[in-house]
């Protein structure tokens, strides 16, 4: 989970308060009946959601889905210049020895490789760039849930993931979104901007 700071300490100093089975490694509320009352200061957050819904995380997503079109587009583009030139030597074979030819095809692979490798190394920097705005808004998000959690009542917050069966009302994702959206806004521009020369 990516939840940090005073709120990772709660759940460190509140789980002997939670129920026998909980504490046996079983996935909190495994068994209890939704109708039960709500674990007093429990609260849920799922931190996926949380990142998804905001603004900041639309913003990532939106950059990241623009780069990873251009990408694509280039991808096109430079397959059907390989394409071409690979039809090139082809044709040319015949006019050329054997010599030639094994240079020319030599100095072709060379050359698709190095656009593979540059492609590839240019999706990993979508990757990069997304993990690394993730780490930045989880980076800020302690204090904010910590201070949403006080204001809700709650002693204890958990990993939505963590919850089979359990009494409804406790996730305040939702608003642990709006928290982050007027904490945060869309994150401004990034520290690492997205470059896909």
């Amino acid at each position: 989970m990516m939840l940090r700071g005073a709120v990772a300490c709660a759940l460190a100093l509140a789980a002997p308060s939670l129920p026998a089975h909980a504490q046996q490694g079983l996935p909190f509320a495994l068994g209890q009946a939704a109708s039960q009352p709500a674990q007093p200061g429990l609260r849920i957050l799922d931190d996926e959601q949380l990142f998804r819904q905001s603004q900041f995380g639309q913003r990532v997503a939106q950059e990241v889905e623009a780069a990873s079109r251009a990408l694509e587009a280039e991808n096109e583009r430079l397959l059907q210049e390989l394409t071409a030139r690979e039809a090139e030597l082809t044709a040319l074979r015949t006019e050329m020895s054997v010599e030639e030819f094994r240079a020319a095809a030599t100095a072709f692979d060379i050359q698709a490789e190095a656009v593979r490798q540059s492609q590839a190394e240019k999706r990993q920097r979508l990757v990069q760039f997304e993990e690394s705005e993730r780490r930045r808004f989880f980076a800020s998000t302690g204090t904010i849930l910590q201070d949403l959690l006080d204001r809700l009542g709650g002693q204890v917050l958990i990993d939505a993931r963590a919850v089979i069966i359990g009494p409804t009302g406790l996730d305040m994702t939702e608003d642990a979104v709006a928290a982050m959206d007027s904490a945060l806004g869309d994150g401004g521009p990034p520290p690492f901007p997205l470059n896909l020369p």
